[in-house]
């Protein structure tokens, strides 16, 4: 006797129904497929899951109102295409949950995470701080005590000295006059009047130191008599 082929289920029924596509569609919501897939690749089936129930749905609507309007109802088309939104409707549900499933596992890891680092960040005691500021304030001295040493180094080289500033004042008290520019044209000048200064001639040089005086010489005449007669006068006494 031939053995009796088991009844194939309802969603081998549905799979005969479908496309290459949408059959992979369906296979990414299923077994080992949805538990190995990442996030991403659970949110893009999970979307075009969405896409084929939202399809399926409308057309069985549309389907349900024609029927409604002929005397037959329940058409086989019009309950393939409700078995096909309610394939899809089951593939959603399946990758909304995994998506749930993996979005509180990286909540979890996160907040781990965040709960190290935050005990890891203990806030530093009083006595560190103290030290801290300390620290501070000392390389703040450091540093103003080498500009200041910096500033009296550059003072003293740009000091004048002693002389130099005492030079400087008499300087100040009297100053020089300023010399008297003397052109070119007034020193011809001056040149040609010492040139053009009238010589008298030797002849009346020599007259005026011969010339006679005949005042000079009556007085002169009187003088030597008088000098004559005092000597006779004291022979006689």
């Amino acid at each position: 006797m031939a053995k009796s082929r088991p009844a194939p289920s309802a969603i081998d029924q549905v799979r005969a129904l479908l496309t290459a596509a949408e059959q992979k569609v369906l296979n990414s919501s299923m077994g080992a497929t949805i538990a190995k897939a990442t996030r991403e690749q659970v949110e893009a089936a999970m979307k075009r899951a969405r896409g084929l129930r939202d399809k399926w749905r409308d057309l069985h609507s549309t389907q349900a109102r024609s029927t409604k309007r002929t005397p037959k109802a329940g058409s086989p088309v019009n309950e393939r295409t409700k078995a096909k939104h309610d394939v899809f409707d089951g593939a959603v549900k399946r990758l909304e949950a995994r998506l749930a499933e993996l979005t509180a596992g990286v909540k979890a890891v996160v907040g781990g995470q965040a709960a190290r680092l935050s005990a890891t960040k203990k806030k530093p005691t009083k006595a560190a701080r103290t030290k801290a500021a300390r620290e501070g304030r000392a390389g703040v001295r450091s540093e103003l005590k080498s500009a200041v040493a910096e500033m009296n180094t550059v003072a003293k080289k740009a000091a004048p000295s002693k002389l130099s500033a005492k030079r400087i004042a008499a300087a100040a008290v009297a100053p020089k006059p300023a010399p008297v520019a003397v052109t070119r044209e007034a020193a011809g000048k001056k040149r040609n009047k010492k040139r053009n200064k009238p010589v008298a001639p030797l002849a009346a040089v020599a007259q005026r130191g011969l010339a006679f005086d005949a005042a000079k010489q009556r007085s002169a005449k009187a003088k030597s008599t008088k000098r004559a007669q005092a000597r006779r006068d004291g022979r006689r006494r």
